[in-house]
């Protein structure tokens, strides 16, 4: 199932994170670290669900590999980590969650695209911002995002039926739209 984002990132954004990339890629390692862990989470509290466990399993390896590449720049550059904070565009998601065990776990996995697509196109913009193997680095990563917005979505049919998930997916885009419009341009993936 395809699907596009219903709204784009704003130049804004592109130009808050071309201006402070140091704290942009403290953001991103944070923001690569919380998608290992998330993914993990979907074996933990979904231990019936094994069409989920492999698939998850490989993404939380390759979001720990990203986690990892991003450190290493990090480290190179000598910058100096910093506590996490909450992610305003992840809260503001986060509580339209359904409570509903069922309902919860197709949410989980249909934001989980959505989010993954914003990636996509972020990693994207900036890939076409920057030169040399920065540029090919981001490039690689919005190519392994949209791998992983198709996993999420493939991970849902054993569960949830076509309709289910479109109707689900069509409220997810609204809200995320709304939700990345007021997350204010800043320094951060999202």
């Amino acid at each position: 199932m395809d699907f596009s984002l219903n709204a784009s990132t704003s130049d804004e954004w592109l130009q808050a994170v071309l201006k402070d990339f140091d704290q942009f890629l403290l953001d991103h390692a944070s923001a690569e670290r919380k998608a290992s862990a998330m993914a993990v989470s979907f074996v933990v509290q979904y231990p019936d669900r094994f069409a989920l466990h492999v698939p998850m399993i490989r993404i939380a390896r390759e979001e720990l590999l990203h986690y990892q590449k991003v450190l290493k720049l990090i480290h190179k550059r000598k910058l100096i980590w910093e506590r996490d904070s909450k992610d305003p565009y992840i809260a503001g998601l986060q509580k339209h969650m359904s409570t509903d065990r069922e309902r919860r776990l197709l949410d989980r996995l249909v934001l989980g695209s959505v989010v993954e697509a914003r990636g996509v196109e972020r990693f994207a913009l900036i890939a076409g911002a920057l030169k040399g193997s920065l540029a090919d680095f981001y490039q690689r990563l919005s190519d392994s995002e949209s791998r992983h917005a198709r996993v999420f979505l493939e991970l849902a049919k054993p569960y949830f039926s076509n309709d289910e998930i479109a109707s689900c997916l069509s409220h997810w885009l609204d809200l995320e739209a709304t939700v990345m419009i007021s997350v204010p341009p800043r320094a951060a993936l999202h």
